[in-house]
This record gives structure tokens, C-alpha cells and sequence, in this order.
């Protein structure tokens, strides 16, 4: 039986939920994608499932939305939400599972569940995407605006009892450890093989070729080497049993890592957060990983 969480507008943020994985389901092949993907993600951690279909956005018109409108939805919204967990309940008996339908937006209700979640998950598309938008907007705007990690699942999923691919995380700021961190107890988690990339190129001047002594090349490499060394070297001994590559790749980060997404199980990113109410900034980067990337993506924020 599905349940209705929806809080009344203004009312208090709910508490945190230990180890609880969300999941946005609408009932699409991509979302029931993300459902399978957040339910192996919560058992792996030990957490409870919350299952939940919200409405979408109101079309402009002359009418005013009322109450019968949104109870309609809500409705709608409960059945999709139930259905979701009982197919995960069948698949995987003992995990906690919620349904929660509400008549507000899907992506309004996602990001206010990723203030207090372990992990939110969204598929790539929902109903209504037009061919040459490779994310959806539900999809889009919760990786622009969650206050926690998400994942985009992505790509096929695994062959059964294949071996896990590698989880790959992408290295860029000094001291903005937390994507490591996700990435080193995510490949523990899955038993996965763990590849960091740093990635880096040279300034350009504006309309000026840069011409460099032969000498700055291995000294911008040395120094790319030494920046990873002493970002790793604290999680090298807290994760030993990760089996763990690194690089410093000289180039364009968005291709590379597309790249290194091919046969990889996951990618995580690093994203800023600038003021709290714009929410994560989504840079080219990340923007061309999350639409490109031939497996699924977790962003997490950085401080």
C-alpha cells in the first residue's frame, strides 16, 4: 500500500533520516532504471528505500488549479509511488520500502528530500523529453539544485554476476575531499576497482599562442603528480582494501571522463556551491559528463 508524505507549504523540514536512499520514479523505463539502482544502493548501506512519484509542473492556463486538480495528482502520484515499491519489495524482501505520491512537482519534492538523504536518484529521462535532450528537467534541476549527493543513472545495467565496473571519480579543487571520500566507501561498498583522474591543462592567453620552455611541461606534471600523492595518501590508509589507480592527465577533463566512463560502473563528481539559494553550480564540465557519460554519475557537493 502506497502512503501520502506531502508536508503542508510552510510547514517545518522533516528530521533527518539516518541511511535513507530516495529514489524519483514516474514510471518511464528510466526511471524504473534508477528504482532498481537506488535499491541496490540502499542495501548496500543498510538503509531504507523511499519510493516517490510527484506531479508535474502546471501549464499555464486561464483556469486556477484546484484542490480537486492536485487531489487527482496526489492520487495518481500514490499508485505510480506504490507500484514502484511493491516491484521492489518482490525483488529484494527485506528491504524498507515507503511509497510517497505527492500532487507538488517531482523535482520540488526530490530536492527538499535531499536535504536529509543519504543519496537522492533520478533517472535520465522521464516522460515528454524531446530527442535532443539527453537529461531530463526533473533530472537537470535536481543535480542544479540538491543539497546533497545524487546520482543520474545511466547506461545498461550489469549482467548478472558480472564484476563490478570501476567507480571513477574526478579530482579538481585543492582540499575538496568529499567526492573522493564518496567515491573510496562506494568502491568498498560494490567492490569495485577505484580510478582517480586529475585532470589539468595549461592557461590560455587570449590571442596569444603560449609558448613554453621545454622545462614547464614536467614541472606542471611533477606538480599535478604531487598534488594527487598527497590528496590520496590519507584515504590510501583508511580505505586499504580499495583497489586504487590514480592519473594526472594533461587535457580536457568533460572528454576525458567521458572516456574513462566507457565500462565503468560509476562517475563521481565535485560540484560548488555558491550562494544557497542558486543551489549547486553545474560548470561545462559536469554538464557534458551528465549528458554524455556512458555510466551513471553521482555529484557531490563541495564545501
Amino acid at each position: 500500500m502506497s502512503e501520502s508524505n506531502e508536508r503542508p507549504s510552510g510547514s517545518p523540514a522533516p528530521a533527518p533520516v539516518a541511511g535513507r536512499v530516495v529514489v524519483g520514479v514516474d514510471g518511464s523505463p528510466h526511471s524504473l532504471r534508477a528504482l532498481d539502482r537506488a535499491a541496490d544502493e540502499a542495501v548496500r548501506r543498510g538503509s531504507e528505500l523511499e519510493v516517490l512519484c510527484g506531479g508535474v509542473p502546471s501549464r499555464r492556463s486561464p483556469y486556477p488549479e484546484t484542490e480537486a486538480d492536485r487531489e487527482r495528482m496526489r492520487q495518481a502520484a500514490k499508485e505510480v509511488a506504490g507500484d514502484a515499491a511493491e516491484r521492489i519489495r518482490s525483488r529484494v524482501p527485506g528491504l524498507t520500502v515507503v511509497a510517497t505520491g505527492v500532487s507538488e512537482p517531482a523535482a520540488d519534492a526530490l530536492i527538499h528530500r535531499s536535504r536529509t538523504a543519504e543519496l537522492t536518484v533520478v533517472g535520465t529521462r522521464g516522460h515528454g523529453g524531446f530527442r535532443g535532450l539527453l537529461l531530463g528537467s526533473v533530472s537537470l534541476r535536481l543535480a542544479s539544485h540538491a543539497a546533497g549527493p545524487v546520482m543520474v543513472v545511466r547506461g545498461e545495467p550489469p549482467e548478472s554476476g558480472a564484476a563490478p565496473g570501476e567507480t571513477v571519480v574526478g579530482l579538481k579543487w585543492e582540499g575538496a575531499t568529499e567526492p573522493v571520500e564518496f567515491a573510496f566507501q562506494s568502491a568498498r561498498r560494490s567492490g569495485s576497482p577505484l580510478w582517480v583522474s586529475h585532470c589539468w591543462i595549461y592557461p590560455m592567453l587570449p590571442g596569444v599562442a603560449l609558448r613554453l620552455s621545454p622545462k614547464e611541461p614536467s614541472t606542471e606534471t611533477k606538480r599535478a603528480e604531487q598534488f594527487l600523492e598527497d590528496t590520496l595518501r590519507p584515504f590510501r590508509e583508511r580505505y586499504p582494501e580499495v583497489q586504487l589507480g590514480a592519473e594526472q592527465h594533461q587535457g580536457q577533463a568533460a572528454e576525458h571522463l567521458i572516456k574513462l566512463s566507457e565500462g565503468a560502473d560509476l562517475v563521481v563528481l565535485g560540484v560548488r556551491r555558491q550562494q544557497r539559494r542558486l543551489g549547486l553550480q553545474l560548470g561545462p564540465v559536469v554538464h557534458a559528463v551528465l549528458h554524455h557519460a556512458k555510466s551513471s554519475v553521482v555529484l557531490v557537493p563541495v564545501t
